[in-house]
């Protein structure tokens, strides 16, 4: 790899762990009409750092050289001649002055990116625009990955990122007067975002690398500084973070030492982070000190069971919260979850009744579980939905793991 390639690398790295943070300091300072103007210092940062970095090096601290250019930037309003410029230019000479000077320290980063996150949940934008639009301000997600987390495609997801963008500038809300009436409205669909998050980082499909670290260290930050505060730290929340708990112990088993993709049967138990277990259990007892139930609640309990030893007893409760789950949130991948379960409790061929009610063939998992379902009694079924899953996918470590099933098919064909 080239310097220059190593140092954009480098930068593309930084682009979306430092892009929320700045994002989110910047719209605290300035307001939240101003986001474009918020977006256009933090751009011209970035093609700074692009324009410099290969010919000067990499600063011994990356994100205070990108935090002192966009304070620069915002200060001299870009002095540049065009329009666009001449607009930030009077906004900011007109308005700079007054304020005081833009901060970076770590603790108002944290309560900016938390504020921006409830800021952004605006209650006059719908539910699924909001989270989009918190999505991509608050997370950095691309509007591709948005599109995947959302099962939508990249127009809708434009066209909905335009309409909550301009409700968004319309909105009279400041960060700074965000008060326990508006989190109280306002904190499902945070949950929800946070979700969305970890989700992608967990199990990325728009990225070659199948775990995303950067993405679940962010989740799981902002749901422990959610915790931190009375207002927030709701038994919804204590779910969420067990559940993240529980799913982050087995990171370092999920891949091998070629980055592939390590199914769970075949993981390395010891390999298992138990500090992380033992703290999901700790917020999974606080979670369920209450009656109140949620998703989070039932997909938290499923992954405390798959961190217990394999057993028949441990998927006859699996499968028991797949069923009381899908009273409440009957979701294609509850469903398939659930057909998983049950061919692990009853085996794969009465599993194949139980699937035949669904009917979304354009769903990857499904054909997924078609093809492990089958396995067994017709391999070239099996075949021929893995082959189905691959169209669909585009991680390659997962059409890897995909293309092993196949594989694996074959030799036991030959055997």
């Amino acid at each position: 790899m080239t310097i220059v390639n190593q140092e954009t690398q480098i930068l593309s790295d930084l682009f979306r762990r430092e892009q929320v943070k700045m994002t989110a300091v910047l719209c605290r300072h300035f307001s939240l009409k101003d986001l474009d103007l918020v977006e256009d210092i933090i751009a011209e940062t970035f093609l700074r750092a692009i324009e410099v970095w290969p010919q000067n090096g990499i600063p011994e601290n990356p994100s205070a050289w990108l935090y002192t250019v966009a304070k620069n930037i915002a200060k001299d309003g870009f002095r540049k001649k065009t329009s666009e410029t001449k607009k930030i230019n009077n906004i900011l000479n007109s308005n700079f002055e007054e304020q005081q000077d833009i901060s970076f320290e770590e603790s108002l980063i944290t309560d900016s990116q938390l504020a921006m996150i409830f800021a952004v949940c605006e209650n006059s934008i719908s539910p699924k625009s909001r989270v989009c639009l918190s999505l991509q301000i608050l997370c950095g997600f691309s509007v591709e990955e948005i599109g995947f987390a959302l099962h939508s495609n990249k127009e809708a997801v434009k066209k909905i990122l335009f309409r909550a963008r301009e409700q968004l500038r319309e909105s009279k809300f400041k960060i700074k007067d965000l008060n326990i009436d508006e989190i109280k409205l306002r904190m499902d669909s945070v949950l929800l975002t946070i979700y969305l998050l970890f989700n992608e980082g967990y199990s990325s499909k728009t990225n070659d690398s199948v775990i995303r670290i950067d993405l679940i260290k962010q989740a799981m930050n902002l749901g422990l500084s959610l915790t931190l505060s009375k207002s927030t730290k709701t038994p919804e929340l204590l779910a969420l973070m067990s559940l993240f708990c529980f799913q982050a112990s087995r990171l370092d088993s999920r891949t091998n030492s070629q980055g592939s993709v390590v199914i769970f049967t075949d993981q390395d138990k010891s390999k298992w982070d138990q500090d992380l277990i033992q703290k999901g259990n700790e917020y999974f007892l606080e979670a369920f000190s209450t009656t109140s139930r949620s998703r989070y609640h039932y997909e938290a309990a499923i992954a405390y069971w798959h961190t217990q030893e394999e057993s028949l007893e441990k998927w006859k409760y699996i499968l028991n919260i797949y069923d009381n789950f899908s009273e409440i949130y009957n979701s294609p991948s509850v469903f398939l979850n659930r057909v998983f379960a049950y061919s692990k409790v009853y085996g794969k061929q009465k599993a194949l009744e139980e699937i035949r009610v669904y009917n979304d063939y354009k769903n990857r998992d499904y054909h997924s579980l078609l093809g492990y379902l089958y396995s067994n009694s017709n391999i070239e079924l099996a075949s021929l939905h893995y082959q189905k899953a691959i169209q669909m996918t585009k991680s390659k470590k997962e059409i890897a793991l995909l293309e092993q099933k196949i594989n694996e098919l074959t030799l036991e064909e030959t055997q």
